[in-house]
């Protein structure tokens, strides 16, 4: 009985795909860009952001897992999930989805401010609509994705009552629409490379020419963004430095490290993974981040 209740408990674990939540680290931007990188109040308020984040994505994804338990239980890799695979009820799951989602509002109602509970229930309602339609929707898709990792940067600033940048919005959501749009391509060159018999029904609308061009353009366009941010001035609504340019080096090396990782090696088709596995890449973030703190410090 005690190892039945332990994998029980391991699949329930799994089905919240605690290996996603390094998605919601995007709530922090806000104190990185401000400078507030000490200030030990708005680390506290963004970690409980971060926090009410992972819940409320959990439930997605319960809900996601449920809505296509079907379809994944065909698929070579997907078949394996929990529900797919049987390990965990549709009950289950539904119950799971509903515990998280009321934690989450419950942690957000009793600590955090108004706006952010406001802005988890959007969240929660853009990707019921996804999960239920708009996933299948091509470039919809992806912009709803993009969307979820602005609220979790707004939903950051406004936790610590910090002033959020327009360029920091901005590139929050070309950097998810880049990454979106490299899961996509992906799943395209699995199904022309005979690797999968079908993708979602978005990917029919995508073809590895538009989005080769696609990413290129979306890449170009956030670098030079980024590099706009850090020459513009904030008139004392952000850090400012002028040397805080340098910092677009490590920007732009990360950007062509995951085209190279997509295009070359086509091995963009879970984001986070890649991205956790990938020593190059996770050494360049940290040199951005290091770098970052000491020019505004300096």
């Amino acid at each position: 009985m005690p190892v039945t209740i332990k994998n029980k408990c391991k699949e329930l674990l799994r089905l919240l795909r605690p290996y996603q939540w390094i998605k919601n680290s995007m709530v922090f931007l806000p104190v990185i860009f401000s400078g507030k990188f000490l200030d030990i109040k708005s680390w506290e308020s963004t970690m409980l952001a971060a926090v009410c984040f992972c819940l409320i994505s959990s439930s997605i994804y319960c809900l996601n897992d449920v809505k296509d338990c079907k379809s994944d239980s065909l698929d070579p890799k997907k078949r394996h999930r929990p529900v797919a695979a049987g390990a965990v009820s549709i009950p289950e799951a539904l119950a799971l989805c509903a515990v998280t989602a009321i934690l989450s509002a419950f942690l957000s109602i009793m600590t955090l401010p108004t706006g952010c509970t406001v802005i988890l229930a959007t969240y929660f309602a853009l990707n019921i609509f996804y999960c239920i339609w708009l996933k299948h929707v091509m470039l919809v898709d992806v912009f709803i994705l993009a969307t979820g990792f602005v609220l979790r940067v707004v939903m950051g600033g406004w936790a610590a009552d910090i002033w959020i940048s327009q360029w920091i919005v901005i590139m929050t959501f070309l950097l998810a629409l880049f990454l979106a749009m490299s899961k996509r391509r992906h799943e395209v060159a699995m199904v022309e490379n005979s690797e999968k018999q079908e993708g979602r029904k978005s990917v029919s609308g995508y073809t590895l020419p538009f989005l080769n061009s696609a990413l290129s353009m979306l890449g170009a366009v956030l670098v030079i963004g980024y590099v706009m941010y850090t020459i513009q001035p904030k008139y004392g609504k952000g850090p400012e430095s002028e040397y805080l340019y340098i910092t677009g080096l490590p920007v732009l090396f990360g950007i062509l490290r995951y085209l190279q990782l997509t295009i070359v090696e086509n091995r963009s088709g879970d984001p986070t993974k890649v991205i956790s596995n990938d020593v190059p890449l996770l050494t360049i973030a940290a040199i951005w981040i290091i770098s970052f703190i000491l020019i505004i410090d300096l």
